[in-house]
């Protein structure tokens, strides 16, 4: 285990190594098979992959392939993919370029949406590549279901490589780092216009609103994040909305107590009771922000009538194309001056914040594995993430066999723990 941790310049490369491959379109052409390890280029890095999750956005490429908006007319069936971009990595080979820039034995995280277009392979892209300006991990570029990544020159220089800011960070707690990114990126774009007095210059405050009443809609993975984002800008009162029981039961479980110790309310409430809890919550007033955790059309749209007046909404997750229209009242906009924002993915500085969060306690990273395995076991977890049946992150240990197993309280001791078991067998 030891040696694990501490890769040296002799660590040995294998010739091939496994991977969760997409060869075309559909959950039938995702298989988990042996291809040879890439070769790392001399502006190039080659990392091996210590900690990997799975996501509703891999599901989104398996079933679009080339017509995902971040494909570009790629065609898996003739140039397969590795998927995969939630997830640390530690440097295993170093281009001769790059050798007093990086060392082997950093661990990174890496930011998966790369703003450049592609340096290589531009004839497999629609028109050549012509306007991309946007590539990503797990995409286009190597992902991380793998036990070896190739970390090409476009992610380096793009400032997509995060260092990890302590070592004794878990790798499951850095992997969560992207989709926490993701969390941190949207409640940025939120912005309240404030006064101190009548008088006074108007200024604007970055995030929910300090002291006032958020709602959140949606407690699966994503949403639970919302949550513990949000009670770092102190609101007083937190609404959470959940049609599954067993969601909303891990939402006491998880921030009962952190929301107590905060001095924060936490309510949580089934849809059918919403309106209800928000106006006797806010005196009728309205919340001051509205988070919408889940792609529903019709719910972002009911979820503008809960705003008060010079509230903010925020639309989290991604809606199906063909039901992506709304209806919107626009005397809301003009004369309750509501405001809509919305937020896909992050920025590398995102990813240094959330690896802030985790590394000083901010955000316990445990709180949200609900499921552990081996690379056997991605293609499970992500079915089970395709189907809704886990409420939680799954983490995949790409260097280790083992079928998927159920965790509470996952923590860098049991981390430890389990690799050290496996890696021995």
């Amino acid at each position: 285990m030891e040696k694990y941790l501490k890769v040296s310049d002799d660590y040995h490369v294998p010739d091939v190594m496994q991977a969760v491959v997409l060869s075309g379109v559909g959950e039938e052409n995702l298989r988990l098979t042996t291809i040879e390890v890439p070769e790392c280029g001399d502006n190039e890095l080659l990392a091996r992959v210590d900690a990997v999750m799975a996501c509703a956005s891999d599901n989104k490429l398996i079933d679009q392939g080339p017509e995902h908006p971040l494909m570009y007319g790629w065609d898996t069936s003739k140039y397969p993919v590795i998927i995969g971009h939630e997830g640390s990595v530690t440097i295993v080979k170093v281009g001769k370029n790059l050798k007093g820039k990086y060392h082997v034995g950093q661990r990174f995280v890496i930011q998966p949406a790369v703003p450049t277009g592609p340096r290589r392979y531009r004839e497999r892209y629609r028109d050549n590549a012509k306007g991309v300006n946007k590539i990503a991990v797990g995409y286009t570029l190597p992902g991380l279901f793998a036990e070896y990544v190739l970390i090409p020159e476009e992610v380096i220089e793009t400032g997509c490589l995060i260092p990890h800011p302590k070592d004794d960070i878990p790798f499951f707690g850095a992997a969560l780092a992207e989709p926490l990114s993701c969390v941190i990126a949207a409640q940025e774009r939120i912005v309240h216009v404030l006064k101190e007095s009548p008088t006074a210059p108007r200024r604007a405050e970055i995030g929910p609103k300090k002291g006032g009443t958020t709602l959140i809609i949606g407690a699966g993975p994503m949403g639970l994040m919302h949550i513990e984002v949000v009670m770092s800008y102190h609101p007083s009162k937190i609404i959470v909305s959940e049609l599954l029981d067993r969601r909303r039961e891990k939402v006491r479980e998880i921030f009962q107590n952190k929301a107590e110790r905060l001095g924060i309310k936490l309510i949580v409430t089934e849809p059918k009771e919403l309106r209800k809890v928000v106006e006797s919550e806010t005196d009728g007033r309205g919340v001051d922000d509205v988070i919408v955790a889940l792609g529903d059309a019709k719910v972002q749209e009911e979820s503008i009538k809960y705003l008060a007046k010079e509230g903010v909404v925020t639309f989290f997750g991604g809606t199906p194309f063909k039901d992506r229209i709304i209806q919107l009242d626009t005397h809301r906009v003009h004369y309750d001056g509501i405001m809509i924002t919305g937020s896909s993915g992050s920025d590398p500085s995102d990813i240094v914040k959330a690896l802030e969060m985790i590394s000083n306690g901010s955000v316990d990273p445990g709180n949200y594995v609900v499921k552990c395995g081996g690379l056997d076991a991605a293609i499970s977890l992500i079915r089970a993430v395709r189907r809704q049946e886990i409420d939680g992150k799954g983490v995949i240990y790409p260097h280790v066999r083992a079928p998927l197993f159920d965790v509470n309280g996952w923590n860098v001791e049991k981390e430890r723990a389990f690799l050290k078991d496996k890696l021995a067998n």
